[in-house]
């Protein structure tokens, strides 16, 4: 049975757990990601349950690169609850509106559109579906 996760920023302790399972961006880069405070871990008795990574968009709009929850903690808005809280800091922290994005091909981009995102453009990669990049204004 899970117990309700605690939302909470990563921590160095927290980096071999992400590196085996986030394998979209080398160790020293989730490190520094870490360290610079822009990766949240979803945490129960159990251990991580899921994480939201981010940076920013030229500089200056946070981007969400990553959202992961686990096989067994999926379908109990432990994903809503991750979003909200990374909109949340964006919002404390002035931002105005938060970036992410999906292909085309993943249901990904339904999760996001019913929590306000709307489309902002698209991304052609050769021999790639389409990645779709999403808006949501905060204020």
């Amino acid at each position: 049975m899970l117990h309700a996760p605690a939302l909470r920023l990563a921590t160095a302790d927290d980096l071999e757990v992400l590196a085996a399972h986030d394998r979209h961006l080398r160790v020293e880069m989730l490190s520094a990601a870490i360290e610079a405070g822009r990766v949240l871990v979803a945490e129960a008795a159990e251990g991580i349950l899921g994480w939201l990574r981010w940076g920013l968009f030229w500089d200056e709009i946070p981007f969400m690169n990553m959202l992961f929850v686990f096989e067994p903690a999926r379908g109990r808005g432990l994903g809503g609850r991750l979003v909200e809280d990374w909109e949340e800091r964006a919002r404390a922290d002035g931002h105005g509106a938060v970036l992410t994005s999906t292909r085309s091909d993943e249901p990904a981009q339904h999760f996001y559109r019913r929590r306000g995102c709307a489309d902002a453009g698209a991304l052609l990669l050769p021999d790639e579906p389409t990645e779709l990049i999403l808006r949501k204004e905060l204020r």
